[in-house]
């Protein structure tokens, strides 16, 4: 069914902002498989991601790096900031401890390139992790590259790199 039909097909409530609540999900069936962008965790016991912030990438601008000469972007979420959220919320045990000490990465668009996932040496131990990865951030196979880099390593961050 695409955007039309269901919108022809769909009951109309007296409430009008049920209404427009009704049709602004149909105007998004289109982008359920759009990808996406943002940082997660990876759960090696459970092979699930976790703690993900999924941003619709082509919502989000590109930044220009001038030291770098790319334009990049990732949803703004970090990974801190969740983890304290989730921590205080005290609803997944999961979020406990150094968030660094956990299997993590990112899922970034760089312009004309594509997509990277950057993780860590970790991702060596849970190759598993990849396909949930693509699949949770709706990612194109052909077109995201695993990149793994220190940062993204278990128990390093922010704090090592300053």
């Amino acid at each position: 069914m695409n955007v039309e039909e269901a919108k022809e097909k769909v009951k109309k409530r007296e409430d009008n902002d049920v209404n427009a609540a009704m049709e602004v999900m149909i105007n998004s069936f289109d982008e359920q498989n759009e990808p996406n962008i943002g940082p997660f965790w990876y759960d090696p016991k459970k092979k699930e991601l976790y703690g993900y912030v999924v941003t619709l990438a082509k919502d989000r601008p590109f930044y220009y790096s001038p030291t770098w000469k790319t334009e990049v972007r990732t949803g703004s979420a970090l990974h801190k900031s969740i983890w304290e959220r989730e921590f205080y919320r005290h609803k997944d045990k999961r979020f406990s401890g150094d968030y660094t000490k956990k299997p993590r990465g990112r899922v970034f668009e760089f312009k004309d390139q594509g997509f990277k996932v950057m993780v860590g040496n970790w991702i060596n131990d849970y190759p598993e992790a990849k396909e949930e990865i693509l699949f949770i951030f709706q990612l194109p196979k052909d077109r995201t590259e695993f990149v793994i880099d220190e940062h993204w390593d278990i128990g390093h961050g922010w704090s090592q790199e300053f």
